[in-house]
């Protein structure tokens, strides 16, 4: 397994201070925010309860819906944003060694902007990038549960879905790509990074699978951090335990987005681009994704009509053939001696057939 680098993240943390205040910052406010929030759907759903129960239940649930978009559109649209100019500047100080002169968040700005010139461009690479880099991770785990082992394959399901769920910040280290190139076509950046992401992805996976299990630890361990405290005073002031109780929630998972989800973008940002540098994408390896992912697809489209949109062809559809280049025999690509590497050559090469059927001529030939 690769490295984990939790101790340069930290460093990386330590160099960006201004982004961790402002995260904190605006964690703290929007943590505020809800409460205050809660406080007086709580009130009024109490109010309208003692006149008819079912309005109360009613009125709070709806409530919560009311919450959940607030939070979802500022996260999409503010948290978002500041998250990509903290990478920005992550970006900057792991290729090129140094921290940007003067404000460090009018420069993750600016280079956000410079590189995106519409917000909804970077969603919409985004969006791709995700979509591509899920369904590699998807067939990278699901070799293990098609291994004829007796009791994998349980285990091969559970791998595969902390896997994916684990690759949040792998989009933002292909991402970063487009600060550290200074390219505009960002759609081929993007394009690339996904590539170099399949031919490296071992130890970038291990690290953005260890990070995702760490951060449960963070959360119950600031739970732990502020329960305590709030324990004391329930016992002094018993009447509000509920307050305290959601006060200790909120501030857990507010710290735990604000830093340790931060702690987890450096880390994965250097996993990626340390498994990655010097490489040059593999053309064989662009057939491969595409008969795998539709985004992946899609990305590559996107990245054609950006340097000529005449002459751009329509992304081929989900059902339809795909045109790829002829993979070389695995033998010629991946080592012999790696019995994975092999496995995950033939998952790919036999992207339309069964992936049951290519372990057992694996395990045949063998």
């Amino acid at each position: 397994m690769g490295r984990i680098y939790l101790g340069e993240a930290f460093g990386l943390l330590g160099k960006t201070m201004p982004f961790i205040w402002a995260r904190l910052g605006s964690y703290l406010l929007l943590g505020l925010g809800l409460g205050l929030y809660f406080g007086i759907i709580g009130g009024v759903a109490w109010l309208l309860g003692s006149l008819w129960g079912p309005l109360g239940v009613v009125v709070f649930l709806a409530g919560i819906g009311g919450a959940f978009v607030v939070v979802r559109w500022v996260t999409r649209y503010y948290f978002y944003l500041l998250k990509a100019a903290h990478t920005a500047v992550m970006t900057e100080i792991i290729v090129h060694g140094r921290a940007p002169q003067g404000s460090q968040i009018e420069y993750g700005r600016k280079a956000v902007t410079d590189r995106f010139k519409d917000t909804s461009i970077m969603f919409a690479v985004d969006v791709l990038v995700d979509g591509a880099v899920k369904s590699i991770v998807r067939t990278f785990t699901r070799i293990a549960s098609i291994l004829p082992i007796p009791g994998l394959q349980g285990l091969g399901k559970v791998l595969e879905r902390v896997a994916v769920a684990s690759t949040t910040y792998i989009d933002e280290s292909i991402l970063s790509r487009a600060y550290a190139r200074r390219e505009q076509n960002v759609w081929a950046v993007a394009h690339e990074g996904v590539v170099l992401y399949a031919q490296a992805w071992k130890p970038i996976l291990a690290n953005a699978v260890v990070l995702a299990l760490l951060g449960y630890v963070e959360f119950f361990l600031l739970l732990a951090v502020l329960g305590l405290p709030a324990l004391a005073i329930a016992a002094v002031i018993p009447g509000i335990n509920l307050v305290l109780g959601v006060a200790v929630i909120l501030g857990a998972w507010m710290i735990k987005l604000a830093v340790g989800d931060a702690l987890a973008m450096g880390a994965t940002l250097i996993a990626y681009h340390r498994a990655t540098e010097n490489m040059e994408p593999n053309p064989e390896w662009v057939g491969r994704i595409e008969g795998v992912s539709s985004k992946f697809r899609e990305l590559g489209q996107k990245a054609r009509e950006a340097v000529d949109p005449g002459t751009a062809a329509p992304a081929p559809a989900e059902s339809g053939p795909v045109s790829a280049p002829t993979p070389a025999p695995a033998a010629a690509t991946l080592p012999a001696a790696d019995p994975q590497a092999g496995s995950l050559n033939l998952a790919f090469e036999g992207q339309a057939g069964d992936l049951q059927r290519s372990s057992e001529e694996s395990v045949n030939e063998a």
